[in-house]
């Protein structure tokens, strides 16, 4: 099960989880939260939330949000992970399935920050500051209402090139993605003694 709170593993582990993913609140695109509340609250960051969740439970937890480099990799594992899951580090690879409008977005200047939204589904999602987003501040808590109401914009968005009116789901650190296919990604991340670099150049 994935969590954000440790409140939310301490109740996995009662309703017998066998493992955790631990999403930490660099993370891209939704944010897992069981309950899809109006706090507001940014959530925890990464490494923080894995030594809180290991004083909650002896669940093997695999690391989620943010970690875009061997050091990122190796601070998580450091804290408790037993793995680490990234997925903004795989989106602008040829093997992704991401748009290529999404794909040239993450090295764009003009991007040069991710935000957390309700605005293009009704969820908490985080993804590239964009035009939609700063538009839309205070969009409602109505999954899947708002997702659907802004499904048909999306895709005409997408068919236009226009990246300000699209959701670019991307974790915090979007910058340090590589267009390098994903097995090099995988190498560079690996924060083994084979390791060969500390970071993702493009």
């Amino acid at each position: 099960m994935t969590v954000t709170e440790p409140v939310e593993a301490a109740l996995a582990a009662a309703r017998g989880a066998d493992g955790l993913c631990v999403q930490g609140a660099g993370a891209g695109a939704h944010r897992s939260a069981f309950a899809d509340d109006s706090r507001g609250a940014p959530g925890y960051p990464l490494l923080r939330l894995l030594r809180h969740v290991r004083q909650e439970t002896g669940l093997p937890l695999v690391a989620a949000g943010g970690i875009m480099s061997q050091q990122d990799a190796a601070a998580a594992l450091a804290a408790g992970a037993a793995a680490v899951q990234c997925g903004t580090a795989f989106l602008r690879c040829p093997e992704s399935g991401a748009h290529p409008l999404h794909k040239a977005a993450l090295a764009d200047p003009r991007f040069t920050r991710t935000a957390i939204t309700r605005a293009f589904s009704g969820r908490p999602a985080r993804g590239l500051v964009n035009r939609f987003m700063l538009d839309h501040p205070d969009a409602p808590r109505a999954y899947p209402e708002i997702n659907s109401a802004t499904r048909p914009l999306r895709a005409a968005a997408v068919a236009a090139g226009d990246v300000d009116r699209t959701s670019l789901w991307a974790g915090e650190g979007f910058r340090a993605a590589t267009a390098r296919p994903a097995a090099e990604v995988v190498e560079l991340l690996w924060p083994g003694p084979t390791s060969r670099n500390t970071s993702l150049p493009g």
